[in-house]
């Protein structure tokens, strides 16, 4: 396990869970400061092969808030590409490193 931490402004923490799901793919949860889970920014799909640093990230709903406070901390990096899953067009992304 892995952990990047992030405070925002008001001095909460955040973390980074690094776990994977059983397709091999990784999969990045989110914990508070107390180790309370927040969310889950990647989403498992089998259609698309990814590097073992690169996940599929989920931008959207409650999640987008979550994204843009580790993309601005610089810990997830987005890659140029992209899977459509349903209706929404999700970035590939890769742990800093």
């Amino acid at each position: 396990m892995k952990k990047m931490i992030v405070k925002n402004q008001n001095s909460f923490e955040k973390q980074l869970h690094l776990n994977r799901y059983f397709n091999g793919q990784l999969a990045v949860f989110v914990l508070g400061h107390m180790r309370e889970p927040i969310g889950e920014l990647s989403i498992m799909h089998d259609s698309v092969e990814l590097a073992p640093n690169e996940f599929i990230l989920k931008d959207y709903s409650e999640n987008k808030d979550l994204a843009k406070e580790f993309f601005e901390a610089e810990l997830i990096n987005p890659t140029d590409r992209f899977i459509l899953i349903g209706s929404h067009l999700c970035p590939i992304c890769e742990l800093a490193s």
